[in-house]
């Protein structure tokens, strides 16, 4: 037992030597605390972690192992970005080490985010897919729930594979992940369970994050292109990468390639929007829908907001009047100016080739049973302090 107990410590200690590690210091620059940070390491930034190696990587905090997620975001083969949530006081440097370890080391962590893009067959069958393009406006209708989904515990989010591209909104009353089980559409066992569904009604209108076309009078679809495509970027544990592209985009008297990447993380009802494009833009549009005759609020900064009660689908019988709160922030240095345009309030930005743009977009439903959000002076309330709390934490 003694020779059997010497050796498995010689081979432990063998395997903590030949560990490759980085430590970090992770600092939140906001005036305000944060829970759930998302931290993102690029590793191309650390050569003393060879390529090979990148996917060995685990993260600890106060000698704790704890969640992580690795991507390879540009399909090369290699991985390229690291992510784990850190919770980080006002101010606050924290320690943080990512250390390369065998696979029998590597705990198992839940899976909290979810993602899909599913393709209807002729026959009636579901297709999970990757990738999906199309040259027409023809694919609303060919993909199950409309277009890519994801969501985590407290929200879903879909995109709209059309030229409306809008998100529309899914609301829980429950913290779980639920698209799996009912992808996006619940039935009437599910929601006597208590699972979500849908509830909003976009119409033509923005949605809450969408990216649209101005014309100087109000927003504008994506309605003239050479391609469209839909993609899942990344899934896992810890987040999920979804994108919609568009090719040869006739806006403003020139073609442009854009790409409008969503980013949604774990314990997160927020997501973040990256724009992308091959050419300058004088204005896009982002912002929030109006609902019926719920209260809108901007800052005339960059931050718009909307709450308010309406039925999400056209069956007003079965299906009850639904309230939620939809928020925008655009960082002051991409804002053009805010709108009101008929139900839409929006914020107007203009694009500069070779730079992206990063904005955030969140959203609440009435009926969540946690700690829910019950008027517009409470949601637009949260607006404010989630909007000033959005700098990024800094890796070093």
């Amino acid at each position: 037992m003694k020779t059997k107990f010497l050796i498995a410590s010689l081979l432990l200690s063998i395997s903590m030597l030949s560990a490759e590690t980085i430590t970090l210091k992770v600092t939140n620059p906001n005036k305000s605390e944060l829970k759930n940070a998302p931290v993102v390491v690029v590793l191309n930034k650390f050569k003393t972690i060879s390529e090979k190696k990148r996917t060995d990587l685990a993260v600890y905090v106060d000698g704790k192992q704890i969640s992580s997620q690795i991507d390879d975001l540009n399909k090369d083969g290699v991985a390229d970005e690291l992510v784990f949530l850190l919770d980080l006081q006002a101010g606050q440097t924290r320690q943080v080490t990512l250390k390369t370890i065998p696979p029998s080391q590597r705990e198992n962590f839940p899976t909290e985010v979810y993602t899909d893009l599913i393709l209807k067959d002729k026959d009636g069958k579901f297709q999970f897919v990757q990738e999906m393009s199309s040259t027409k406006n023809d694919m609303y209708n060919k993909m199950h729930h409309h277009g890519v989904a994801f969501e985590s515990a407290l929200i879903a989010y879909r995109i709209y594979f059309d030229n409306k591209s809008t998100i529309d909104l899914y609301g829980k009353k429950k913290q779980q992940l639920e698209l799996a089980a009912t992808e996006w559409y619940p039935t009437d066992e599910q929601a006597a369970a208590g699972y979500g569904d849908d509830v909003i009604r976009v119409f033509d209108l923005v949605g809450v994050g969408t990216v649209k076309g101005w014309n100087g009078k109000k927003a504008t679809h994506i309605e003239k292109f050479d391609k469209r495509t839909q993609r899942i970027v990344a899934t896992g544990k810890l987040r999920t990468v979804v994108e919609s592209e568009v090719e040869g985009w006739q806006y403003e008297g020139k073609k442009i390639n854009m790409t409008v990447r969503y980013i949604m993380y774990a314990r997160h009802r927020d997501g973040i929007c990256e724009i992308r494009a091959s050419e300058d833009i004088e204005t896009l549009a982002t912002g929030v829908q109006g609902i019926k005759s719920g209260p809108t609020m901007s800052d005339n900064k960059g931050l718009v907001g909307s709450w308010g009660t309406d039925f999400p689908v056209t069956d007003t019988v079965k299906y009850e009047m639904q309230t939620v709160g939809l928020g925008v922030s655009v960082p002051k240095m991409y804002v053009k100016k805010t709108v009101a345009e008929g139900l839409n309030n929006l914020v107007l930005m203009p694009y500069h080739k070779g730079e992206t743009i990063r904005f955030y977009f969140t959203a609440a439903a009435r009926k969540e049973e946690k700690d829910p959000f019950t008027s517009s002076e409470q949601f637009f309330g949260y607006l404010k302090k989630w909007n000033a709390a959005l700098e990024p934490v800094v890796v070093k």
